[in-house]
C-alpha cells in the first residue's frame, strides 16, 4: 500500500468535498463571493490540528481570526511550525476533494470559489465528524472576514 492509498483512506475525497463545501458555504454566508481561492488549501491543515479544530468548534458568527487563532492560542503557537509544508502535503487531497465536489455540485472557481447551493451547518449528534463539519463552516466565516494576505502572513504561508 502506497502513501496515496493511505491518504485516501484517512481523507476520502467524498468526505473532503463535504468539509470544503461547508467551509465555502460558511464563507459565502459572510461574503456573497465565497472564499478566496488560495485559502481553500489552508482548510484541511487547519482542521487537522486538534486544538484549532476545538477552538473553531466553539466559534460563532461574531468570532474573528484574532479571537480564535491568536488570542486563544497565544501559548500554543506550535500549530504554526511547518504550516506551509502541511499546506503542501494536503494540496493533492484538497484538489481531489474539489474535483469530487465539482462532480456533485456546481462550483465556480475564479479569484473566489463558491457553490450554487451553499450548505447550512446543522448540528447532528449522530455524525462522527460533526466537530469537523462545524469547525469547517465557522472556519469559512472567519476566513471570509479577514484579508487573505493577512491570513497567509499570520500562518507563515507564501501564496
Amino acid at each position: 500500500m502506497n502513501n496515496e492509498d493511505l491518504l485516501n483512506i484517512f481523507y476520502p475525497p467524498q468526505w473532503v468535498s463535504r468539509i470544503l463545501h461547508l467551509c465555502i458555504s460558511g464563507a459565502k454566508s459572510y461574503n456573497n463571493l465565497g472564499l478566496k481561492y488560495e485559502l481553500i488549501y489552508c482548510v484541511l491543515p487547519i482542521l487537522a490540528e486538534d486544538e484549532l479544530r476545538k477552538n473553531l468548534k466553539q466559534a460563532n458568527r461574531n468570532s474573528s481570526f484574532f479571537t480564535v487563532f491568536e488570542q486563544k492560542m497565544t501559548d500554543k503557537q506550535e500549530y504554526l511550525i511547518n504550516f506551509a509544508e502541511r499546506v503542501d502535503s494536503f494540496s493533492k487531497i484538497t484538489r481531489d476533494g474539489l474535483i469530487y465536489l465539482g462532480t456533485v455540485e456546481r462550483v465556480d472557481i475564479d479569484s473566489y470559489i463558491s457553490t450554487m447551493k451553499p450548505l447550512k451547518y446543522k448540528k447532528s449528534s449522530n455524525l462522527s465528524d460533526s466537530d469537523f463539519q462545524k469547525a469547517s463552516y465557522y472556519l469559512g466565516i472567519l476566513l471570509a472576514k479577514e484579508d487573505y494576505k493577512t491570513i497567509f502572513l499570520k500562518l507563515g504561508v507564501v501564496p
